[in-house]
C-alpha cells in the first residue's frame, strides 16, 4: 500500500514537471524579441497557436511549451495595420534550452505630408517638424515632408519667416499662427495651408 501511495505521488509530480519525468508535454519556452512595433494587429503563429502581439511589446512568448528536438516554425499570420514586420531565426529545432533567438522586426509605413502655400514671394522661409526641416523657395505653392509614420502625431512650426513677409497656418491654435498639429493618415496626407502676406 505504501509503495502504491509513493507511485501515485510520483505520477502526480511527473504531471507537474513533465520534463523531469519524460512526460509527453514540453518544458521549453518558445520566445523571441520584437523591435519597432508601434502599431497594433500583429499576430504570430506556431504549431496552431495564434499569438497577438500588442504595439510597444519588446518580446513575445508562446504559451504552448515545446520539447527537446521539437521543430518550430514561427510565421506572421497578420501584419499590424500600417506597418510591415519580418522574422529572422523563426524556424529550427529545439535543443535542451528554451528557444529565444527569434527576432521580429517591424517598420511603420511612411507617407508624404504636404500642404499648400499662398503668397510666398520671397525666400527665407524655414519649416520644421521635429528634427526634419524644409525651406520652400520664393514662388513655390506647396511644402512637403517626405516620410511621416502612419498614425503619428505631427507638429509643423515656422522656424524663420520669409524676408518681408509674415506666414500663418490656417486653423492654427497658436496666437501667431506659427504652427499646426495633426495626425498622419494611412496614405499621403494634406496638412494646413500656409498663407503669407506682406509685413
Amino acid at each position: 500500500m505504501k509503495n502504491l501511495y509513493l507511485r501515485s505521488m510520483l505520477a502526480a509530480a511527473c504531471a507537474v514537471t513533465l520534463a523531469a519525468c519524460g512526460g509527453s508535454g514540453g518544458n521549453l519556452y518558445l520566445q523571441g524579441t520584437v523591435s519597432g512595433l508601434a502599431k497594433d494587429g500583429l499576430i504570430l503563429l506556431n504549431d496552431g497557436e495564434r499569438l497577438p502581439v500588442p504595439a510597444g511589446q519588446g518580446q513575445f512568448v508562446f504559451t504552448k511549451l515545446i520539447k527537446t528536438d521539437d521543430r518550430y516554425d514561427i510565421t506572421i499570420v497578420q501584419q499590424p495595420k500600417g506597418a510591415v514586420c519580418s522574422i529572422t531565426n523563426g524556424s529550427g529545432k529545439a535543443s535542451s534550452y528554451s528557444v529565444s533567438t527569434a527576432l521580429v522586426s517591424c517598420q511603420t509605413n511612411t507617407y508624404p505630408l504636404s500642404g499648400t502655400i499662398t503668397g510666398l514671394t520671397a525666400g527665407g522661409l524655414r519649416l520644421v517638424m521635429g528634427p526634419n526641416g524644409t525651406s520652400p523657395l520664393a514662388g513655390v505653392t506647396s511644402y512637403t515632408f517626405e516620410k511621416v509614420a502612419d498614425g503619428a502625431a505631427y507638429g509643423i512650426s515656422i522656424l524663420t519667416q520669409p524676408t518681408g513677409l509674415t506666414c500663418r497656418f490656417q486653423g492654427s491654435k497658436s496666437a501667431d499662427g506659427s504652427d499646426t498639429v495633426g495626425t498622419m493618415g494611412s496614405a499621403a496626407t494634406t496638412a494646413a495651408t500656409l498663407d503669407c502676406t506682406p509685413q
